[in-house]
């Protein structure tokens, strides 16, 4: 089986085009997001849409939930965007998916809400051990927009970000291939970097009026610097 594990699409369409472009080449048998279709760039409808159409898992994210929750006032570019049906989908999107591929356990989350906070693969083991509980050998999550994997006493993947990586600005994604048994076989994971078109994701996002902290998205596609999470300091609704 041959499953492509995608994340963070946050509403940037052509790298979503890159990225369909690409998986068309790969034929994979299924296509699994893990969360964050919507929120950071223009382009959150079109982005959910086309995760709806390609996607056979569709986990939550912590951009996806608060968007749908209407948890932060300064959304409602998002929640105007997306209309009430996307929202109440995304805000009931599961947190998980597990699976058993060439023997070995998996857990696949986004990272939060299901994590209290970020967590990032080079963090020492001691934050990263209460995803790995007994009787799961593999966690596969985004969340971080960088790729990595980590050894501990299971392995702990992150795929990356498709529309908003981090350190290298291209469209990140991963293919898991395995064998559907309980016997321990082979599993590869591969992980992909691809190029895309990031003058027009950024000329997207300057062309959108209203659009929240657009400099900061701008800044991000064109260099994979993080601007910092401007999001967390807007007021939250005390009422959804």
């Amino acid at each position: 089986m041959k499953i492509a594990l995608i994340a963070d699409l946050h509403g940037n369409l052509p790298a979503v085009m890159a990225l369909e472009a690409h998986l068309k080449a790969q034929q994979p048998d299924l296509v699994w997001c893990l969360g964050d279709v919507v929120g950071k760039g223009p382009s959150s409808r079109e982005c959910y849409d086309w995760a709806m159409r390609h996607c056979d898992v569709l986990l939550g994210g912590n951009w996806d939930i608060g968007i749908g929750e209407r948890n932060y006032y300064r959304d409602a570019y998002y929640h105007q965007q997306l209309g009430e049906q996307r929202l109440k989908v995304l805000a009931s999107l599961p947190l998980e998916k597990h699976i058993t591929l060439s023997g070995r356990n998996l857990r696949l989350i986004h990272g939060r809400p299901v994590m209290e906070k970020l967590h990032r693969t080079h963090e020492p083991k001691e934050s990263l051990l209460p995803f790995l509980p007994p009787g799961v050998d593999m966690l596969i999550y985004a969340d971080s927009h960088r790729q990595g994997i980590r050894t501990l006493h299971g392995q702990i993947i992150n795929i990356g970000s498709v529309g908003n990586a981090l350190g290298i600005p291209m469209v990140q994604y991963a293919i898991l291939e395995g064998e559907e048994s309980e016997q321990l076989a082979p599993l590869e994971i591969r992980m992909i970097t691809l190029p895309y078109d990031n003058e027009a994701a950024a000329e997207d996002a300057r062309q959108a009026e209203g659009l929240p902290d657009a400099a900061a998205y701008i800044k991000e596609v064109l260099t994979g610097v993080y601007s910092g999470n401007l999001r967390i300091k807007s007021k939250k609704r005390t009422n959804k």
